[in-house]
């Protein structure tokens, strides 16, 4: 058995995306470009055990490696008895350079994210980021895999993009810088082949889900002038605040871990009605958004305007997220609303 307090958590990727995406090209060139010494395994989903795409991946690979095939065409359902069994055995005895996760095209990351997280919370991985990968035919794709995808990752990347259409070029960067939580890294790749500066990121051991916290690829120049001077401050729960004023708007943004669950009830009622916000000295938002657990398993993306509220689930995992932006001229009492999310908190 491991001592976890005597060593360093292995640091791990989720590569996920549609079918026919790219997902192994891009993981077999990763191989192919590591250090020969390092230890690299691939945790290769795939629907049936035919191995197909493990040979792919292993004929690129580079020095010391090992692709592990799990069979079932999800790892978060059919196959998740063996994920969790061999992610178990590389945390405990196996410990390898790094970790990458390869889910099936059609299954859902977020069961598979889930599982990362529990043993990043251990202590036993650091999950570094999840790369989202949308080809050219999929960008306006409604499919709720790939909707999940577009959803949970950390990095969103317009893969082929050498055959994608000035119009799916556009289309992808809009609905990409769109998405909430916002994402750290948005580009494209071609040949399955990651771009320098995202490559960069994923190999020098920083953290996409950190970077996605101070440094929002969408908006980065306006967002990078409204910190300015605006350090987060710590909260009950292991709670963060950032504050925001621009344009004549205040807002803030909170996270809290996922460990923190909300009640759905109570934060509908608060959104809905201009009254109860008024109770507390609060007006009405000119516009809310949230990504927030309110359930062992269940996650709501919801947002705000004008006193209408909509609630959609998400496969988003990391922790909950909520943003504020008041009209202008607002007061803006920035403990007045700390105190509201505590209420809407779950027991």
């Amino acid at each position: 058995m491991v001592n976890r307090a005597q060593v360093e958590p292995i640091p791990a990727w989720v590569v996920t995306g549609p079918l026919g995406c790219g997902k192994t090209t891009l993981i077999a060139q990763w191989l192919a470009n590591k250090e020969p010494s390092e230890n690299w395994v691939v945790l290769l989903n795939e629907y049936s055990d035919a191995g197909i795409d493990a040979l792919t991946v292993a004929a690129a690979a580079r020095g010391t490696y090992d692709v592990r095939l799990v069979p079932g065409g999800c790892l978060c359902c059919a196959g998740e008895q063996d994920f969790r069994r061999n992610l178990g055995e590389l945390v405990e005895q196996v410990r390898p350079s790094g970790i990458l996760v390869e889910p099936s095209g059609i299954g859902h990351p977020g069961g598979i994210v889930e599982e990362l997280l529990a043993h990043e919370a251990a202590g036993g991985i650091r999950l570094r980021g999840v790369i989202g990968l949308i080809d050219p035919t999929h960008v306006t794709s409604t499919d709720e895999n790939v909707l999940a995808v577009r959803e949970i990752a950390d990095a969103l990347v317009l893969s082929k993009a050498d055959v994608a259409s000035a119009a799916e070029r556009k289309n992808f960067l809009a609905s990409a810088r769109s998405l909430f939580p916002q994402k750290s890294w948005i580009g494209e790749m071609q040949g399955g082949r990651l771009p320098p500066a995202l490559l960069e990121t994923v190999t020098t051991g920083a953290s996409l889900y950190v970077t996605a916290r101070v440094r929002p690829a969408a908006h980065q120049a306006e967002r990078e002038h409204a910190h300015d001077g605006l350090p987060e401050v710590m909260l009950e729960h292991g709670a963060e605040r950032r504050d925001f004023h621009h344009l004549g708007r205040y807002g803030a943004r909170w996270s809290f871990p996922r460990a923190v669950a909300f009640s759905e009830t109570r934060l509908l009622s608060l959104l809905s009605s201009d009254l109860t916000l008024v109770d507390v000295g609060l007006c009405q938002p000119e516009r809310f958004k949230a990504v927030l657990r309110v359930d062992e398993e269940q996650w709501l993306l919801m947002q705000a305007q004008g006193g209408r509220v909509s609630m959609q689930a998400t496969a988003w995992r990391r922790d909950s997220r909520l943003e504020v932006q008041l009209p202008i001229g607002a007061r803006w009492d920035a403990a007045a609303w700390d105190r509201l999310w505590m209420r809407c908190m779950r027991a």
